[in-house]
């Protein structure tokens, strides 16, 4: 018998999707140690800096993870071929996510371009806020098509086991924003300080360069992906119906959570900005612990596509769910109690009032308890059911959680009952317990595992 790890978990499962999720999670963490570079650097200059950036990448977020749910949805398909080493369908779904997503994502740009003004206006009246935000949305956004570019090919790369292709570019990304942030943001090398539109400007050479390193690995060397004009859009009216078929709950669902995402920051503006601050450096500071739920979940993911387009036994895949699923909840409950004991130590790398650090902490060490829960959710929502093919149960779970129990109590607290920060992000969290409610029930029932090729 093979040995076991943690009572239930043999080694060689274990391992097996720790290597295959290690290079997803440090991509992850490079893109979160990113984000919290840029608040740090942003933190120096104050409290409305930072709400303006906050609300300027929310609007962001918007269109990365509706742009996500296109290369999500097709990656679904293409881990299954994958599984039968079917190539050239590979391509031509990395074409359709291509294509659609630089419709979106033109269309997301020329919002943040030529219309920067409403879209900071809808979270927040202060005209500083706005003021401020409407340099960044102008210097950020052509970054949005190079992302499109990146996301199409990064999704095919772990589709097709290749994870590393991902995480080496957000590594070189990560240097590329970390160095001209400091230049623009502060003027070195003769340059003129250029505070918040200076970060946009370090994050859009850096999306640049990721673009650039992904392309250059793909089509300059031997590589799978490597594929020509005319087979990126070797597909008809059938393969996108096909497509749209599945990838469009995945689309829907990721459009409808992050918009509810988006509307919690409103909820949060209705207290000030102030709260607007604490949030932002709050959520920067949990991604990087969201990310091992994340990187272990897309990996889920990427086995459960993979064993059913080889054609392995139901009872075999439904076993390693269970495995993937309470290894997830074990990661989390470790992760929370580091994070619930770390959180004061957030404060440090920010200028701001010694009110908004004890919201910060308070937020923190909510966000901490509410950890496992939330992997749980993660793990169901975008590993298992979603590589499984059972996207409209997903759907269904996400869209109700976050719509039915979180948007809602976010703004009765925040506008009935005149709650503080922490109260409202309470009722926030309140939705990845509902999560945990809906997927436990599906994930016993077998009926997620479904074959899409």
């Amino acid at each position: 018998m093979r040995k076991k790890f943690l009572g239930k978990f043999d080694r060689l499962f274990i391992k097996t999707l720790v290597i295959l999720a290690a290079p997803i999670i440090l991509q992850n963490l490079i893109s979160a140690s990113l984000n919290l570079l840029d608040n740090i650097m942003i933190g120096h200059l104050g409290v409305n800096e930072i709400a303006a950036v906050g609300l300027s990448n929310q609007y962001y977020l918007l269109f990365y993870y509706t742009v996500m749910g296109i290369s999500l949805g097709a990656g679904v398909f293409m881990s299954q071929f994958w599984g039968r080493k079917d190539i050239q369908n590979i391509k031509r779904y990395i074409g359709i996510s291509l294509v659609f997503s630089l419709i979106l994502g033109s269309f997301f740009a020329g919002l943040a371009f030529f219309y920067p003004e409403l879209i900071i206006g809808a979270f927040s009246d202060s005209v500083e806020v706005i003021d401020l935000g409407k340099g960044y949305l102008k210097a950020v956004a052509l970054s949005y098509i190079f992302t499109c570019i990146s996301l199409a090919f990064s999704v095919g790369s772990r589709s097709i086991a290749q994870t590393s292709l991902p995480m080496q570019a957000s590594i070189i990304g990560l240097i590329f924003n970390a160095v001209l942030n400091y230049i623009f943001i502060f003027g070195k090398l003769g340059i003129e300080p250029l505070g918040v539109t200076g970060a946009a400007l370090g994050t859009t050479f850096a999306r640049f360069a990721e673009m650039i390193f992904i392309l250059y690995k793909i089509y300059l060397k031997e590589n799978p992906l490597k594929a020509k004009i005319s087979e990126l859009l070797d597909f008809n009216f059938k393969t996108i119906r096909i497509y749209f078929k599945t990838a469009f709950p995945v689309i829907f669902n990721d459009f409808m959570w992050i918009a509810g995402i988006t509307l919690y920051s409103k909820a949060y503006a209705i207290l000030g900005t102030d709260a607007i601050a604490t949030m932002q450096i709050a959520t920067i500071t949990n991604n990087l612990f969201n990310i091992f739920g994340t990187g272990l979940a897309v990996a889920s993911s990427i086995i459960i596509g993979n064993s059913i387009g080889a054609g392995k036994s139901f009872k075999s895949i439904q076993k390693d769910a269970y495995k993937m699923s309470e290894f997830c909840v074990l990661v989390g409950i470790f992760i929370g109690i580091i994070f619930f004991f770390t959180a004061p130590f957030i404060n440090v790398f920010f200028n701001t009032s010694e009110k908004v650090q004890q919201d910060i902490t308070l937020v923190l060490r909510i966000m901490a308890v509410a950890v496992p829960f939330r992997f749980f959710g993660i793990t169901q929502i975008i590993g298992i059911l979603r590589g499984g093919g059972d996207v409209l149960y997903a759907i269904i779970t996400e869209i109700l959680g976050v719509w039915i129990f979180g948007v809602p109590l976010a703004f009765i607290a925040a506008i009935y009952f005149n709650a503080g920060i922490g109260v409202v992000y309470l009722c926030v969290c309140l939705e990845d317990v509902f999560k945990v409610a809906m997927t436990i029930p599906r994930l016993k029932s077998g009926k997620w595992i479904k074959s899409l090729i």
